[in-house]
């Protein structure tokens, strides 16, 4: 089983590295945006707006989704790569 593991990762290493990379920034913006969502004293000072907070939760939950659909499809990906090495 390892040597499946290992064959599959040297001929698909590009694809691996793509999606990792894919992941790593679409997790950094979500905790990022939620970051700023939640730092009250960010939002009092900055806030031209007055309901900024409500803005931020909305653009948070719109975040959420699309990292959720992200991790599927990548996960989707992968499966459909190592069903092919099987």
């Amino acid at each position: 089983m390892f040597g499946i593991a290992l064959k599959s990762l040297r001929s698909k290493w590009r694809d691996y590295i793509v999606l990792f990379v894919g992941l790593i920034i679409s997790a950094a913006i979500f905790y990022m945006f939620s970051a700023m969502a939640n730092n009250k004293a960010f939002l009092e000072s900055n806030s031209i707006v007055s309901q900024i907070s409500i803005i931020f939760v909305i653009g948070e939950i719109l975040l959420g989704i699309i990292t959720f659909v992200y991790l599927n499809f990548a996960n989707a990906f992968l499966l459909r790569l190592r069903q092919s090495d099987y």
